[in-house]
């Protein structure tokens, strides 16, 4: 894919949540909301050890995020991609990285969610639709 053409970097920046779709094993989709940091030409998303989405996306890469305006819903992004590598070993930088982008402070982590359990993926973008 060509580099992410500029307006839909600077709306990438904002801090609209994504849709992430999966596909399981069993050919079902699976779609979750997700926080998302622009990396470069990659998009990275963090997830806890044994969620479903991961699952999926360590049975198969391919993926879809759909990212919308909070503010105007019919400005949108579309990002078809595959997931190009699962890192478990920043995953608890990375969400810390992730929750001051959508909350402006570092990750609270619950009970059931120690940060050593967090995996951050990066996702290469192979088609972009969407924001003109």
């Amino acid at each position: 894919m060509d580099q992410i053409p500029d307006n839909m970097k600077t709306f990438l920046d904002k801090p609209n949540v994504a849709v992430l779709a999966t596909i399981s094993p069993s050919g079902r989709p699976q779609a979750t909301p997700v926080w998302f940091l622009l990396e470069g030409e990659h998009i990275l998303i963090n997830t806890s050890a044994g969620r479903v989405k991961l699952r999926n996306m360590e049975a198969d890469p391919r993926i879809t995020l759909t990212i919308v305006d909070r503010d105007n819903p019919y400005h949108y992004v579309q990002i078809r991609g595959r997931v190009d590598q699962f890192d478990r070993e920043h995953g608890a930088r990375d969400i810390d990285r992730l929750s001051m982008k959508y909350r402006g402070k570092p990750y609270s982590y619950p009970p059931t969610d120690a940060p050593e359990r967090r995996v951050s993926i990066l996702i290469l973008p192979l088609r972009l639709s969407g924001l003109r």
